[in-house]
Order: C-alpha cells, then structure tokens, then sequence
C-alpha cells in the first residue's frame, strides 16, 4: 500500500495546482501512475547512490516528505524543518536482524528527539507506538480506500476459477513483517485438522513463493493490477493476513471492501473480533488455523463478519485521506 499511497498523494496535489517533484531510484511497480505526475530518477544507482544523492541534495521546496524514517534523517542535514516523515509503518518491522532493528532505532529518536522532524502517521496506532520518541506532536491522516477501483464484483470472471466451494487469498510476500512464513504454518495445520477439504487457497504477489498443501488446490495469481486485484477478492470468501506488524492494511481494507472475511493477526488493528473479522494472537498460527476452520464452517457467522466488513471499508476513503495530507502540508507550510 505504501507506493499507491504516494503515488495518490502525489496525483491528487497535482490536480489540486501543487508543484512537486517525486524523486526516485527506481520505477518498478504495478500500480497505475498519473501521468502528470512528474518522476525524476536519482542519478545515481542502488541504495548508496540514494544515500548519496539525500545528502548532497538541497531540494528547492517548501516541503519535502520522506517515507523512510532513516532518509529523513539524512535529508535533514541540507533541508532541516522542510522535512516530512510520512510513516506508513514502523521502519524497526522491516527486518528481522536485532542489529538492524537497533539501528533503525537509533535513527528513530535522532529524528524525532533530536531533530525534531515533522511526522504524519498513517494510524492512529502506529502514532501510538512512535510516539514514545516524538517530542513535535504527530499528524495522523489515515490512508484510504480508492472505491472507483475496490468494491464487490458481483460478476467478476474469476468466479469461474473456484472449484472448491470456499476460497482463501493469500498476500504472498517473503518479508519478514508480512509473515507468510505464519500464514504457511496456520494453513498447513488447517489442512491437517480439517476433515474436508472444501476449501482451495489462492495467492497474491510472489509466485516463486513455495506452498505445498497436500490435497489442496493452489492458483498462483502473481502480482495483480487493480482491476485483477478486484475481481480475485470478489470472487474469493476469506481473507488470511498474517501479518508481524502493519502501519495500516490498506489491502487488508480493500479486500474487505471487495466482500471477503478477514481472518488476521492483531497487526491489523482495524478489526474487532468477532465483529468485522477474526482475530489471533502474532504469530500463533494454531489461532490463525482455529479461526479459519470456524469462518469455514459458520456460514451464518462468515456473512455477518463479510457485511460488518463492508461497513468498516466504506468508512476510510482516499478522497478524504487525501484532503486531509494536502491540509496538513498547507499547515507545516505556515508554521516556522
């Protein structure tokens, strides 16, 4: 979710007769980009030419955001009170390794103790667990749902897909915060204690990913546009997100927004047990692999979670989110 945010910030601020600049290093996503978005590419290559590049740049503008807590440090040494920290998750989540969890520490409180820099959090929970470093009170703009492109496809084509008379979709991505290797655990386990597989599992993201469910169909759907995206969740029934740690879940959102049950972790904050969702301990993917066997088997239960689940989405719009950054921007502007 953290490229389309952007890339909706940035389309939305230039609608609205705002110059930017979107500095990068790298063009590779499958999101779709405005093209009056403006990309510039860094000159220089890899991470260190990206380093490089933050600390010798001095950009002519009134504000510059940063979505990475370590090049906001960085940027501040030629562009000081200008920089925004757009945290759309706690950086320390991305890896595994206590040293670099460490140094991402570190380079939280020189951000926000030490140079003070200006935060916008995407959740008012990852505002929650950062606030304990931040001495400049943090903006909380909540990310939002694009509802042109995630609603319900009632007619969506991959309905003909389904040979089993439930789905599950999978996020299938290998890092460490996402934790598949949890999801993989829980489904492997419902698959042991289940009686009968009535169910199949599709995936979303990385196809090297190497899932093996003994009797259990598998469809490899790789990484999706939007309108693919669409239409898998529309035509899938549950949603299993096993997550370590999410800033947000916006696509813990747009699945729900599309009509799937979500059966997550407590890293998606969003949802209550048993009433928009299922809910289990991080990590414990007995828990997860028990949840999924009850949204299974109670038919009753799985739609009043899908209709709760309905509710929930609707009411997180990206029209709204970004109303809400291009404000907060204007006011940072006026501030000294």
């Amino acid at each position: 979710g953290g490229d389309r945010l952007v890339l909706n910030y940035c389309s939305y601020l230039v609608q609205k007769g705002h110059e930017i600049v979107y500095w990068t290093n790298e063009v590779n996503t499958h999101f779709s980009i405005d093209p009056w978005i403006p990309i510039k590419k860094i000159p220089l290559r890899g991470v260190a030419g990206t380093i490089l590049f933050v600390l010798s740049r001095k950009m002519k503008a009134d504000i510059v955001v940063v979505d990475l807590v370590v090049m906001a440090v960085l940027a501040w040494f030629l562009n000081g009170k200008r920089v925004v920290y757009l945290a759309q998750d706690d950086d320390r989540t991305y890896y595994s390794s206590p040293f670099l969890r460490g140094l991402t520490d570190l380079f939280y409180r020189l951000c926000f103790s030490v140079m003070k820099v200006r935060v916008i959090s995407v959740s008012e929970c990852l505002a929650r667990q950062l606030n304990p470093y931040a001495i400049v009170p943090m903006k909380v703009v909540p990310n939002g749902i694009d509802f042109n492109k995630f609603y319900h496809e009632e007619k969506s084509h991959f309905f003909k897909e389904r040979k089993s008379p439930a789905v599950i979709v999978l996020y299938a991505r290998t890092d460490h915060r996402k934790g598949l290797d949890i999801g993989v655990k829980a489904l492997e386990e419902l698959n042991r204690t289940r009686g009968n597989r009535d169910w199949e599992l599709w995936t979303i993201g990385e196809d090297a990913v190497d899932i093996n469910l003994e009797g259990v169909r598998i469809n490899k759907n790789g990484f999706l546009n939007d309108d693919a995206l669409r239409a898998v969740l529309s035509a899938a029934d549950i949603y299993l997100s096993c997550s370590r740690h999410e800033g947000f879940g916006l696509m813990q959102l747009e699945a729900m927004a599309c009509g799937c049950v979500m059966v997550t972790t407590e890293a998606f904050s969003l949802v209550a047990h048993e009433v928009n969702g299922l809910v289990s301990p991080i990590e414990d993917w007995h828990s997860l692999a028990r949840n999924l066997d009850r949204a299974l088997s109670d038919h009753p239960l799985r739609e009043r979670l899908r209709q709760n689940g309905f509710k929930l989405a609707k009411t997180y719009s990206i029209e709204k989110s970004c109303t809400q950054f291009e404000r907060t921007l204007l006011e940072f502007t006026k501030q000294k």
